[in-house]
């Protein structure tokens, strides 16, 4: 982005130290992202036959109202803030507005053809004006529908990552719930394993066990009739001796 603006100003010769002041001393200001280039345009003396360039000198405070014009010139390019003309200083010669013609065939910038773009663009038409407002208004309706839009997309990414993380809960939940009732199947099959050994155990303890131990749990049926038919024995014999006895 370029910008030329002119600017009173004072010149002194160095060779026949002859001064002068101008009131279009124009300067070319050339504008991007983070960085301002500016070039000013100089005066030869018309007093000298072969003069040369000489700098211009400006007053402070038409460098101050200079950087000020700058700057609203970059925040409405740059970061679209409305700038209407009455904003912009206008500069001056010792307290003075300067007037008068202007020394063209003496004059740097006209000679490279800036002068005359410079004025082109400092006299915009009324139509103009109003194309660029409208197109502005354009401009401002669209960043706001893209900032509408950027929300929207802001809000919806969060919900989808709001349901993620519930999801997310849920299944770290039923892998919980799986953990407990795998480690409550491996306890019922503990329990299991642990009561088998049991009953293998009393198992081999019956069939060890005699008969009679399994049936009488362990009384001694088997001396008992031994020792009954004994003295059965020796009954019928005491008997069968009393018999005979009488009988003789």
């Amino acid at each position: 982005m370029s910008w030329c603006l002119p600017c009173p100003g004072r010149f002194q010769c160095s060779q026949c130290l002859y001064k002068w002041s101008s009131a279009k001393v124009h300067i070319l200001f050339h504008m991007c992202y983070g960085m301002v280039l500016m070039r000013i345009f100089r005066q030869a003396c018309r007093q000298c036959h072969d003069p040369q360039l000489e700098e211009p000198i400006f007053s402070l405070e038409n460098i101050e109202r200079l950087l000020h014009n700058v700057v609203l010139k970059i925040l409405e390019d740059f970061y679209n803030v409305p700038m209407q003309s009455a904003d912009l200083l206008e500069v001056v010669v010792d307290g003075c507005r300067a007037s008068g013609p202007h020394d063209r065939t003496h004059c740097e910038g006209c000679k490279l053809g800036v002068c005359s773009r410079s004025r082109a663009a400092m006299e915009p038409s009324a139509g103009k004006n109003k194309v660029s407002k409208a197109q502005k208004t354009k401009m401002d309706e669209d960043k706001a529908q893209k900032t509408k839009m950027e929300v929207d997309r802001a809000w919806q990414i969060k919900i989808d990552v709001d349901e993620a993380w519930k999801t997310k809960m849920d299944v770290a939940k039923a892998q919980k719930t799986k953990m407990d009732v795998e480690k409550a199947w491996k306890t019922k099959v503990g329990m299991h394993k642990t009561r088998k050994p049991m009953e293998d155990m009393d198992k081999t303890v019956l069939i060890t066990r005699s008969p009679e131990q399994v049936v009488g749990g362990g009384f001694p049926w088997k001396c008992c009739c031994c020792m009954s038919l004994s003295v059965l024995c020796v009954l019928a014999l005491f008997i069968f001796a009393l018999l005979h006895f009488f009988l003789k």
